[in-house]
């Protein structure tokens, strides 16, 4: 099957979405699968070009104004028009790919794995992503948690519905055309976008309501998951930086280890400026506090019992 591997980042995300592609490479140096920077001509970050020839001649660069396709979509505090990219990709890439994995440029493959979505069964679903941290919070119960209830509950949303994270979605193309997902997606944007404070994402899990292929967290290790020493056990494939700083910025508030993986890799790249972001982390390994673990106690016990498409979790915490 003929995947490809879409990075849509704007302007102030395109070194990091470099990174992230570096990092899937390091994880999978055999990594056969088409490897796609699409964006904007204003995007691209001067001295792309002066990449390592290994991984600059890994990424296709597709620049195009993507006006033509979001002008009536407006984004939401601090998100930028690019949020809406990835609704777009059937319309802009070439007949042909059938599958087509969007990868947010806040992530980082941490081990191998992201090759394997090429090849999962959908169950005629349209596309595969992992549950998000609005639904997951449940298990947790806290104030957080009311609010994220009644945010899908407007939505239209079912209360036990899975609420999926749209960082990484694994896309069957034909069925998501089959399905008209991008017409119908936009038209709830633009007809009432009040309604959906996490625009596409929101919009794409009404649209489908659970009607998608879960992937585990190992797809998609994401916010309180850092929280919850759980990575040991979940061995994630992606991890996903979701909440500001990012681990390239100042003032980044988890582990060390995360903002030296940026660090390290901008000092070496066309882009050392990028570096001093991430100078002087000093987090360390969050604490295992009694509500923490509760918490991971009451999540492990679901995900251990939830059907992923790449395999069941065996966790013990």
């Amino acid at each position: 099957m003929r995947t490809a591997f879409c990075f849509t980042p704007d302007r102030r995300f395109f070194p990091p979405a470099v990174r992230a592609i570096a990092s899937l490479l390091e994880a999978e140096p055999d990594f056969r699968h088409e490897i796609m920077l699409i964006c904007e001509p204003g995007d691209v970050t001067p001295g792309f070009d002066r990449l390592m020839r290994s991984l600059r001649d890994r990424i296709t660069l597709k620049t195009l104004d993507f006006s033509a396709y979001d002008r009536e979509l407006t984004p939401k505090g601090r998100f930028s028009r690019a949020v809406f990219r990835r609704l777009f990709l059937d319309d802009i890439l070439p007949p042909g790919i059938d599958r087509i994995v969007t990868v947010d440029s806040d992530m980082l493959a941490a081990r191998p794995g992201l090759s394997r979505l090429a090849g999962f069964d959908f169950g005629g679903r349209p596309l595969a992503a992992a549950y998000d941290m609005i639904f997951l919070m449940d298990f947790k119960g806290d104030a957080l948690a009311r609010q994220f209830q009644k945010s899908r509950q407007r939505l239209g949303v079912p209360r036990d519905t899975p609420y999926f994270n749209a960082g990484l979605m694994a896309i069957d193309r034909a069925a998501w055309r089959a399905e008209k997902l991008t017409d119908r997606v936009k038209e709830a944007l633009r007809s009432d976008p009040a309604r959906y404070p996490f625009m596409e994402q929101d919009a794409l899990n009404a649209t489908l309501k659970g009607a998608f292929a879960p992937l585990s967290p190992r797809f998609n290790f994401m916010g309180d998951f850092f929280l919850l020493d759980l990575e040991r056990v979940i061995e994630p494939i992606v991890l996903h930086f979701v909440i500001p700083p990012k681990p390239w910025e100042p003032g980044f508030r988890g582990e060390a280890r995360f903002a030296e993986a940026y660090r390290s890799w901008f000092a070496a790249s066309p882009w050392p400026d990028w570096a001093k972001g991430a100078e002087g982390a000093r987090g360390a390994r969050p604490r295992r506090t009694p509500l923490r673990r509760a918490f991971a106690e009451r999540l492990a016990a679901y995900l251990e019992t939830a059907p992923f498409i790449d395999g069941p979790l065996r966790l013990r915490t």
